[in-house]
């Protein structure tokens, strides 16, 4: 079984949400976009007891409670045995008896649920489960329901058919949160481990009882030391005087309260290095945020032995963990689950996932907005460029795709020179200036591209910008933005005839009175020094390729104060623009076209 789509009314931060899910998705977007929120959900609604937290007025969209305040959640279950044949009385314990859900049909072709008596074509058996919250101002706290949805009602009000904790169970989703603290250690404090320890009937019996008996009267005993024996003494003549004890009762000190419960719960682990033994608990950050992803993985490798469903919904699993391990860590995920559903902030995890697998998401004040970025496979897209795009750039595009506006150049060479004018300027200080780095993001474009790649990042990102060179090319780009069906809404175009290496030969320009070797060896007679000459340098094919010199330049661009002070105002005149705002430099010229949208002209840098 799978869960195939969640519907969110009035939780957390969403007030409205929808999202579909593939058997195994990564959920991709911005921060503070409702990635821990859809988690945090499934939890909720269908994740074990142990999992779920009490609810606050947090909980609640805009956290302004009041008694008719609810929020909502629904999940759509399918993908019900195969022996069911899609017949609801082959699954009697789900859509029988009094406590039963009610027989729907989930379409994936256009991934939507429809409440007709028989089967339609195309479509498979599913059930629906919802949960509400409210806030009983009566008895001043909240409450949850947990119900077979039958359609829209108040259960508090309405009454409902409960969801019976079998279903639950059956369903077997498990949580990896963010935060590992909670369940971080292999030790029976964990309530995943020592679950895993009773599925498996391991948990040590006969062990205990012995190692009871050793705490009783085997261990060293600090009651018997002095001077903390003389101590105890005269507080066990006391004790007595008030009767509170008999003679020749003592007090005495053991590592546990001796109960098989505390005993277990004392039990830690170690890494036994053989001379010596070292807790794992201090081990380093990757060691104690895997523990619980092993333990979790454990569990689902012993419900997929004895044949039950296993869903992990996992968050952020690459936490202070090495990138290379990040394929592994998917490909475990994938192998154990019968579903998974990974949240990430981390290009390498995303990448390892196909399109047709990435659900990406936006809030628009609290309107969740997820789109998968593919339907097809990779080899069914029919444009070079995009198909680059996903296939040898994925990661690159992937992370631009979770950060703010995203800035589409003309090209590589483009792509590559303004990501390291980025860098440099996220490095330094602002000197007292007062830029304004907001988050943007480069995707990387093949040359030639910039129009493909703008429609296809359209489709989800509506804050893209394309930027393009200040020659006639450039201009055939805008031409051609102008015809797309979502219109940009703001155009950067470089000035009269100028390209990328213009505008990086403007920044590097102030070192050129105190140049370092690289500037020196492209530009090795001193009364050649000036900004066009450095042009035309840059411009020249073999300096255009080379990808070294490129990051040599920068390099030595953080060296030069002034240099500094020029990119950050670029950037951060590109990061105004995008908000509206204007910008730093008095260079630009802004002009409206069409009625709306805007072009912004960095007149500042031209070819000369």
């Amino acid at each position: 079984m799978r869960i195939c789509r969640l519907i969110l009314k009035g939780f957390r931060g969403i007030k409205t949400g929808q999202i579909i899910f593939p058997k195994h998705s990564v959920i991709l977007g911005a921060n503070n976009t409702g990635k821990s929120t859809i988690a945090e959900a499934l939890t909720i609604l269908v994740g074990r007891d142990r999992m779920i937290r009490l609810i606050c007025d947090w909980d609640f969209y805009s956290g302004n409670t009041k008694p008719d305040s609810r929020f909502y959640l629904r999940a759509t279950i399918t993908d019900f045995p195969e022996s069911a044949g899609n017949d609801p009385a082959e699954v009697p314990e789900w859509f029988l008896g009094e406590n039963a859900a009610r027989p729907v049909w989930w379409h994936e072709d256009n991934q939507v649920v429809t409440y007709e008596t028989d089967q339609p074509a195309n479509s498979t058996l599913a059930a629906e489960i919802a949960l509400a919250g409210r806030y009983d101002d009566d008895n001043c706290e909240f409450e949850i329901l947990r119900y077979f949805y039958y359609g829209d009602s108040d259960p508090f009000v309405d009454g409902c058919k409960s969801v019976p904790i079998a279903r639950l169970r059956e369903l077997g989703l498990f949580l990896l949160p963010s935060n590992r603290q909670w369940d971080k250690l292999f030790s029976f404090g964990s309530s995943t481990f020592l679950k895993l320890a009773k599925e498996y009937q391991a948990l040590p019996g006969d062990t205990i009882e012995k190692l009871k008996d050793e705490l009783k009267s085997q261990v060293s005993k600090a009651e018997e030391s002095n001077p903390l024996s003389d101590i105890l003494s005269k507080a066990e003549n006391e004790l007595r005087s008030f009767l509170l004890i008999d003679d020749p009762n003592k007090l005495a000190f053991r590592p546990t309260s001796l109960d098989s419960q505390a005993i277990l719960r004392s039990l830690v682990a170690h890494l036994d290095m053989g001379d010596f033994l070292v807790p794992m608990a201090r081990h380093g950050s990757g060691m104690i945020s895997l523990q619980s992803f092993l333990v979790l993985i454990a569990f689902a490798e012993y419900r997929k032995e004895q044949s039950q469903n296993f869903i992990l919904v996992a968050e952020e699993p690459e936490l202070h963990l090495h990138p290379s391990l990040h394929q592994k860590l998917v490909n475990r995920i994938r192998a154990t689950s019968i579903q998974s559903i990974v949240t990430t902030q981390s290009p390498q995890v995303a990448s390892s996932y196909h399109p047709n697998e990435v659900v990406f998401i936006q809030n628009n004040d609290g309107n969740l907005e997820s789109t998968l970025l593919r339907k097809e496979s990779i080899k069914d897209i029919q444009t070079n460029s995009i198909k680059k795009l996903y296939f040898m750039q994925r990661p690159q595009f992937y992370e631009a795709l979770m950060g703010g506006t995203v800035i589409i150049p003309e090209g590589m060479h483009d792509y590559e020179w303004l990501t390291l004018w980025q860098r440099l300027a996220q490095s330094v200080s602002g000197d007292g200036q007062d830029y304004k780095l907001r988050p943007i993001s480069i995707v990387p474009t093949s040359d030639a591209a910039i129009v493909d790649t703008y429609i296809e990042i359209m489709k989800f990102q509506k804050n893209a910008i394309p930027m393009v060179d200040g020659d006639s090319a450039g201009q055939e780009y805008i031409s051609s933005l102008l015809r797309c069906d979502n219109l940009p809404s703001l155009i950067i175009t470089l000035g009269n005839n100028a390209a990328v290496e213009c505008l990086s030969a403007w920044l590097l320009e102030p070192a050129l009175s105190n140049p370092e070797e690289c500037l020196k060896e492209i530009l090795p007679d001193s009364q050649d020094r000036n900004l066009k000459k450095l042009q035309d340098k840059l411009c020249e094919s073999p300096n255009k390729k080379n990808r070294e010199l490129r990051e040599n330049l920068v390099w030595e661009a953080i060296n030069n104060s002034d240099c500094q002070v020029r990119v950050q105002e670029f950037m951060n005149d590109i990061s105004a623009l995008a908000s509206g705002e204007s910008p730093i430099n008095q260079g630009w010229q802004i002009r409206t076209i069409n009625g709306n949208i805007k072009i912004a002209t960095a007149n500042h840098i031209t070819r000369l």
